[in-house]
C-alpha cells in the first residue's frame, strides 16, 4: 500500500493529496481484515488530520473450569438420549466425570448396564439318556459303599457275628458233640453260685487296682519330664512308645525269662548287688504273681498314656506357669495347684481306660502263669477260655462272656455319667 501511494504521488506530498489517497485506500480495504499492515504517517496534531481506525473487538470466551462442567446438572435431572444415558447407580461425582470426558474427548457415555444374554433352551433328553444319567449318579453315590464293603464284611464276619452267636449260645447248653439245648437263664444263675468265677473277678479287680495305682501316675511324671526336655524329646517319645508297639506274646515271653527264679535277669542283678544268691519266685509266689503281671502290663501301656498326658499338658495356658514362677512357686506347688487340677478330665479318662484294659488281660497271664500258681493269677479272660476250650462247657463260657460284657458296659456308662455331671456343673 505504501508503494502505491508513493508511486502515484511522486514528489508531490501535499496534505490534501495524501489525505485523498488514504481515503481511497481505506474505502478499497473496507471489506478486508482490519489486521492488514497500514503505514501510519505522522501528521500534524490537528483534529481534521487524525484518522480514526477502529478494530473489531473479539469477544472473549468465558474461562472454562475443570470443576464446573456445563450441562452437568442436566445429566442428573434431565433424561438424556440412549447414547449418553447414564445409569442410576452412578453418584453425582461420577456423572460429572463422565460428562466432562464426553465434552472434552467427544466420546459418548455409554450404558454400563449389562447387555441381555440370550439363553438358549436346553436340548431335550431322551428317556434312555435320562436312565443312563440316573444310573451314573447311583453308581457314583455307591462308590464309597463299594470301597468300604470288603472291610465291613470282614468286620461283621469276625466281630459282630461271633458276638451275636455268643448271645444265642449263652441261653443254651451247648456241647460240640450233642445238639444245643435251650436252658434259659440257667447259665447266668450258675454264675452267681460259682466261687471260681468270683475268685477270678477278684483277681481281675486286684490287677486293675495295681495298674491304676502305678500305671496312672508313672506316665504323668514321664510326660512332665519329656515336656520339659528341650532336646531329644522326640527320641524319648519313641523310646517310651516302643513297648506299646511290641506284640503281646513276645513281650510276655521276654518278661517270663526276666522273672525266672533260677536264671532271671532280676534275680541275677539282685544277687550281684547283695553278694549272695537270690531266688525270688516272681511268678511262682501267690503274693507276688499279680504284682509281676501288673508291672508287665504297665510297662507295655505306659507309652500311650504318656502321649495322652502330653496332649493335656499342651492345652494348659502358659501364663499360669509364668505367674506361678513370678510368685516364687516351687515345682511341686505347680504340679499340685496347676497341672493336676487342669488334667483331672484326662486323668479320669486314663483311669477308666486302664480299668477296662486291666479287666481284659489275657495274653500276659496265659503265657506267663496260665492262671497259676494254684489259680492265684486266674482272671476272667483265662477262666472263660478254660471253660470253653478245656472243659468244653461252651454254653456256660458264653454266659460268662455276656456277663463280663455287661460289666464293662456298666463301667463305661459310669464314666460317661461322671463326665456328663462334671460338664453340667461347670
Amino acid at each position: 500500500m505504501s508503494d502505491d501511494i508513493f508511486g502515484r504521488v511522486g514528489n508531490d506530498l501535499s496534505e490534501n493529496a495524501i489525505k485523498g489517497m488514504v481515503d481511497d485506500e481505506l474505502k478499497s480495504h473496507k471489506k478486508e481484515d482490519v489486521s492488514l499492515p497500514i503505514i501510519k504517517l505522522k501528521l500534524a496534531p490537528t483534529v481534521d488530520n487524525v484518522v480514526d481506525i477502529k478494530k473489531k473487538e473479539k469477544k472473549e470466551k468465558p474461562k472454562e473450569s475443570v470443576f464446573q462442567v456445563p450441562g452437568a446438572p442436566g445429566l442428573i435431572s434431565v433424561k438424556m438420549e440412549s447414547t449418553v444415558r447414564l445409569p442410576d447407580t452412578l453418584t453425582p461425582s461420577q456423572k460429572l466425570k463422565k460428562a466432562f470426558r464426553y465434552r472434552r474427548y467427544g466420546r459418548p457415555a455409554r450404558q454400563t448396564l449389562p447387555s441381555t444374554v440370550i439363553v438358549k433352551p436346553l436340548p431335550e433328553y431322551k428317556k434312555q439318556d435320562m436312565m443312563k444319567l440316573k444310573g451314573y449318579k447311583l453308581k457314583k453315590s455307591l462308590l464309597g459303599a463299594q470301597m468300604v464293603l470288603p472291610a465291613l464284611l470282614v468286620f461283621l464276619l469276625f466281630s459282630w457275628l461271633p458276638i451275636l452267636k455268643t448271645f444265642t449260645i449263652a441261653f443254651q447248653k451247648f456241647e460240640t458233640i450233642n445238639k444245643p439245648v435251650y436252658v434259659g437263664l440257667a447259665n447266668f444263675t450258675k454264675i452267681l453260685y460259682d466261687p471260681k468265677f468270683w475268685e477270678a473277678c477278684a483277681h481281675s479287680g486286684i490287677l486293675s487296682a495295681i495298674v491304676i495305682a502305678i500305671g496312672t501316675w508313672i506316665p504323668l511324671f514321664l510326660a512332665l519330664y519329656v515336656y520339659e526336655v528341650r532336646r531329644g524329646s522326640s527320641l524319648l517319645k519313641i523310646l517310651y512308645f516302643i513297648p506299646f508297639l511290641t506284640p503281646a506274646v513276645p513281650a510276655a515271653i521276654l518278661w517270663k525269662w526276666i522273672y525266672s527264679q533260677g536264671f532271671g535277669l532280676i534275680n541275677g542283678c539282685l544277687s550281684f548287688i547283695l553278694g549272695h544268691p537270690v531266688a525270688i519266685g516272681w511268678l511262682t509266689d501267690s503274693k507276688l504273681v499279680l504284682l509281676s503281671i501288673a508291672i508287665v502290663f504297665i510297662w507295655k501301656n505306659t507309652g500311650w498314656a504318656m502321649l495322652i498326658y502330653m496332649a493335656g499338658l499342651q492345652n494348659i495356658p502358659k501364663n499360669l506357669f509364668e505367674d506361678a514362677s513370678l510368685n516364687g512357686a516351687s515345682v511341686w506347688s505347680k504340679i499340685k495347684n496347676i497341672i493336676v487340677p487342669s488334667l483331672i478330665p484326662v486323668i479320669m479318662a486314663v483311669v477308666f481306660i486302664q480299668i477296662i484294659n486291666g479287666m481284659q488281660v489275657f495274653t500276659e497271664v496265659y503265657i506267663m502263669t496260665n492262671g497259676g500258681p494254684e489259680g492265684s493269677s486266674e482272671v476272667i479272660a483265662t477262666y472263660m477260655y478254660k471253660k470253653a476250650f478245656l472243659y468244653m462247657d461252651i454254653g456256660y463260657a458264653s454266659g460268662v462272656a455276656v456277663f463280663f460284657l455287661f460289666l464293662l458296659v456298666s463301667i463305661t456308662l459310669l464314666r460317661m455319667n461322671l463326665s456328663g455331671g462334671k460338664r453340667s456343673n461347670r
